[in-house]
């Protein structure tokens, strides 16, 4: 039996570095734009499920519910390969021949899976706001739009933040299913590698690096951003008060 020879000089080579970078780049770009689309997809749904009306709350759990219990592989796969034959020749042929449509298919099915799971998170964070405070809000005359933005999110993004952070981070990591459809992010440039080289042990390491420090980073952000959200909120306050006492 041969021993393994590691060569990292591999992760270094010009055609090879590029590959991993363009693929961390696409792999940013995924991670950004599903997050946010995500998240604005879970709280419609947070606020449809928890809409008085059972005409609007019964359809929206049962979406949630069934996206929920399909994987997200099957979601970026249907974009990419279903949705184009759903829909007329003449514009299913167009989807077929943008370049870019593979990255559009990735997002919306990255988006699609988190945002059902993030709405789940959001919605039970909505619901451990005290009811008084959400009494306060409908007595103020606010609609359930309003209710839901102005009282239900701020609190609900608080407390649920490492729920929240947890599902972005899992979205983060599920950029890595769109090889599937052979986006170039960075397990895809993993696998090009490899099958050139065959030293797949140095560059998979490389990429687990990137993936741990991508999830590190968006933990902190996130911390980050409702720490300093809470310094301005408690800032506001006391510049209030200082106003009152004068």
């Amino acid at each position: 039996m041969t021993r393994y020879e590691f060569d990292w000089s591999i992760v270094t080579r010009p055609q090879f570095l590029d590959l991993i970078v363009d693929g961390v780049i696409r792999t940013i770009e995924l991670t950004v734009f599903s997050g946010l689309l995500s998240f604005l997809l879970g709280a419609l749904l947070a606020m449809a499920r928890l809409w008085p009306a059972k005409g609007i709350s019964a359809p929206a759990n049962a979406i949630t519910t069934a996206i929920r219990n399909i994987p997200a592989l099957f979601w970026i796969m249907f974009f990419y390969f279903a949705l184009p034959e759903l829909m007329p020749s003449f514009l299913g042929a167009k989807l077929n021949e943008w370049p870019n449509y593979a990255f559009v298919a990735g997002v919306l099915g990255l988006s699609v899976d988190n945002g059902a799971n993030l709405s789940d998170v959001l919605r039970n964070g909505m619901l451990n706001v005290s009811k008084g405070q959400r009494d306060a809000a409908a007595s103020c005359g606010l609609s359930i739009v309003q209710e839901c933005l102005l009282v239900l999110c701020p609190q609900t993004l608080r407390v649920m933040l490492p729920a929240i952070t947890n599902r972005m981070i899992h979205n983060f990591k599920n950029t890595s299913l769109c090889v599937a459809i052979a986006l170039p992010e960075l397990t895809w440039a993993t696998q090009q590698i490899e099958s050139i080289t065959f030293k797949g042990l140095e560059v998979t390491a490389v990429s687990t690096v990137i993936y741990s420090i991508g999830s590190f980073l968006i933990a902190f952000s996130l911390a980050r951003l409702l720490k300093r959200r809470d310094i301005h909120k408690q800032e506001a306050a006391e510049s209030d008060g200082v106003l009152d006492a004068t």
